[in-house]
């Protein structure tokens, strides 16, 4: 019963919103800051490259200005998640940016080459994949950001 208290406890004190709010906002910082670079730019070229709802992108910005623009909308979204702390409308819209960020980069699941690999007769992801696979439970946790500023505003 101990552990039922502990998961109460949990639930009464906010500690999935606060996890799950810090947690996506550093992330998308730290990941966004890291677009401006060549490294980075250069780093999801492929993958940007090889998806069929961003590949256009290289068709009017440079591999560098692409970059950038994911790179702003990335902070955009932690920002607004921060800020939802305070201003709950800003918080769902920075939710909301994430699952769409989090979509996106979902679907590369799909559309890049060698995101899986056969190992000992089994099918799992490779480097890229596995790089790739967290952004499914970060699109999780985006909606359940979404639902929770979504309650605060009503």
């Amino acid at each position: 019963m101990k552990v039922l208290k502990f998961a109460k406890w949990l639930n009464d004190n906010n500690i999935a919103f606060i996890v799950s709010s810090f947690g996506i906002a550093l992330i998308l910082l730290w990941i966004g800051a890291f677009k401006f670079t060549p490294t980075e730019s250069n780093g999801i070229a492929g993958l940007v490259k090889n998806s069929p709802l961003m590949s256009w992108m290289y068709s009017i910005f440079s591999i560098r200005t692409t970059s950038a623009i994911i790179g702003i909308l990335e902070i955009a979204a932690a920002l607004g998640i921060l800020l939802g702390n305070f201003l709950p409308k800003a918080g769902l819209w920075g939710s909301l940016l994430c699952v769409l960020i989090f979509f996106v980069t979902s679907t590369f699941l799909l559309s890049t080459p060698g995101v899986v690999e056969h190992v000992d007769g089994l099918v799992v992801p490779s480097g890229v994949g596995s790089f790739l696979v967290k952004d499914i439970s970060i699109l999780g946790a985006s909606l359940f950001l979404a639902g929770h500023f979504s309650r605060k505003i009503a």
